[in-house]
């Protein structure tokens, strides 16, 4: 999905790019390229920048324009934002040269090259540090995602622990493991009674309850929500999802010693070797 996302983003950008070419060609051109040639054109050009996008933010990750390094990391991007631009701008040229060798027609590829290197030169070099800028906005963005998500966790277990000192030790099992989950959809918030709840999915650093034909999302990991909920009712069937025991109807064997649990509501869940004696003890199929 992230690589159908990230092919789509720079076919888009080559669209735009190819489209006001055309267009561009069409107003001031004497002799204006066809439409495909001035869409090869767009689309080769951020297709490049695509591949390069990969270097930029490995580049961005390893040497960080942070206050700590400020100084020596600046200079680090600022001599490979302009060896990426030569590169780019030799490798389009290149292209468009082989686009016109197909079509059997004349191209000038050192002039070509003077040309691109003063009209794109320039704006290449923005591209880098606009790419970086995202790169690092997109870390610090996870990285904030992260640490909300830490002390939400660990706010959660202060209150569980201040709960169970305060219920003392007769009451501190019976209030271990919640009846109810917390759940913010749309500026609303409510509870979902667990008892509900049919199966839970683990999205990265949240979770999906399924409650019936509805989907909720709390904002907390599977391990955290499995070590609060009750073994006796909740089990993990897979790496990323746990079932609730109430509502399995039947476990059907698979290939290889996997299996597949089929709840009352019609869903199919994975059962991998690894948890099958979670699920179902020593039972053998």
């Amino acid at each position: 999905m992230h690589r159908l996302k990230w092919f789509g983003f720079w076919t888009l950008l080559g669209l735009v790019s190819g489209a006001q070419l055309h267009l561009a060609n069409q107003r001031f051109a004497v002799h204006p390229p066809s439409w495909w040639l001035a869409l090869a054109t767009g689309l080769s050009h951020w297709y490049l920048w695509g591949l390069l996008a990969l270097v930029v933010a490995w580049l961005g990750r390893r040497f960080q324009v942070d206050r700590a390094n400020f100084g020596r990391h600046f200079f680090i991007h600022l001599g490979a934002s302009l060896d990426l631009a030569l590169v780019h701008l030799v490798a389009a040229v290149v292209f468009q040269s082989a686009l016109h060798a197909l079509r059997g027609e004349p191209y000038a590829f050192a002039q070509q090259l003077v040309d691109n290197f003063t009209l794109f030169y320039h704006w290449n070099v923005l591209i880098y540090w606009a790419i970086l800028a995202v790169v690092h906005a997109l870390d610090y963005h996870r990285d904030l995602e992260e640490r909300r998500l830490h002390a939400a966790q660990l706010e959660t277990r202060l209150s569980a622990l201040h709960e169970a000192v305060a219920a003392g030790p007769e009451e501190s099992a019976a209030r271990r493991h919640p009846e109810r989950l917390l759940v913010v959809d749309d500026g609303r918030s409510f509870f979902v009674r667990t008892a509900d709840v049919d199966w839970i999915e683990a999205a990265r650093n949240y979770v999906r309850l399924h409650v019936g034909d509805r989907t909720h999302t709390v904002r907390t990991t599977l391990a955290a929500l499995e070590a609060r909920l009750d073994l006796e009712r909740f089990r993990r069937v897979s790496r990323s999802a746990l079932v609730n025991l109430d509502r399995v109807r039947e476990v059907q064997p698979w290939f290889h010693g996997d299996a597949v649990v089929i709840l009352e509501g019609g869903a199919r869940l994975a059962l991998s070797r690894r948890y099958r004696a979670n699920l179902l003890g020593t039972a053998v199929f």
